[in-house]
């Protein structure tokens, strides 16, 4: 029986291969890397550093919400997976309720799983995943990388609470956006016409500044220590998804309904 110990197969230099196929911790590693910047040898690392609900617990948050995106895509078969016997063997695609599991991180972490008892993560290990090369090429090429965690994503990362009051901020404001022509007014005093029937509208830094009355120098301060929402550079200059925009001033209204009452 081969063991393979979590995540030492992420420091191997020649990773296994299959005719038009990569290892399932290839192409997990490189969707880490696109979407967070960690590199694939700095796996063992982030899940052997110890628990500090701080950086450490924040980085692996990332990579397990990774394992979920990344299983989704399995489930919903936009990514064909297959199966090899460790040592070698025939090649046998993966159903997609194979990884209709609770917790695909462990496959994650070995890059192999046990074919004929799958859901049960503690049984031997048998057989090396691979993913379809074509498949997964055409969908990583497609994400927009978050390029770096910006500081509302890290504090939403580490704080439960906060995450759970941004989401809830957030599909206010999709609701509000979804009748034609209907206005959203919060506490804030702030009115917003319907304006992302399709698609999110991006604003500039003055529409920011005449949507929440603020200025310049306020919304930049807001970026960095009060959870306003990071800008995206487009052909050189600042813009701002306005949902977001409103998501933020959502949840400061709600706050202070909450401080009120």
């Amino acid at each position: 029986m081969t063991l393979i110990t979590p995540w030492s197969p992420y420091l191997e230099q020649a990773l296994t291969t299959s005719a038009g196929r990569i290892a399932l911790v290839k192409a997990f590693g490189d969707l880490v890397c696109v979407q967070q910047g960690f590199h694939e040898h700095e796996l063992p690392e982030i899940f052997a550093a110890p628990e500090d609900e701080g950086e450490n617990d924040a980085c692996r948050h990332l990579v397990t919400m990774d394992a979920a995106f990344l299983t989704t895509q399995f489930v919903r078969e936009r990514i064909a997976t297959f199966a090899r016997p460790l040592g070698g063997g025939e090649v046998v695609p993966i159903v997609a309720s194979m990884w209709e599991i609770d917790d695909p991180l462990p496959r994650m972490a070995t890059g192999a799983f046990n074919l004929h008892d799958w859901a049960n993560h503690e049984a031997p290990l048998t057989h090396r995943i691979f993913v379809d090369s074509a498949d997964f090429d055409e969908w990583l090429a497609g994400l927009i990388s978050p390029a770096r965690l910006s500081n509302r994503e890290l504090e939403a990362a580490l704080d439960p609470q906060l995450r759970a009051a941004r989401a809830v901020a957030a599909r206010r404001v999709k609701t509000a956006l979804e009748p034609q022509g209907q206005s959203f007014e919060g506490d804030a005093g702030v009115s917003f016409s319907q304006s992302l029937s399709v698609g999110d509208e991006l604003l500039t830094r003055p529409e920011v500044e005449a949507l929440v009355k603020l200025g310049r120098s306020a919304i930049y301060a807001k970026i960095k220590d009060d959870g306003f929402p990071d800008n995206i550079m487009l052909g050189g200059r600042a813009v701002w998804r306005k949902s977001e925009v409103m998501a933020w001033v959502e949840e400061k209204a709600a706050q202070g309904r909450r401080s009120i009452s």
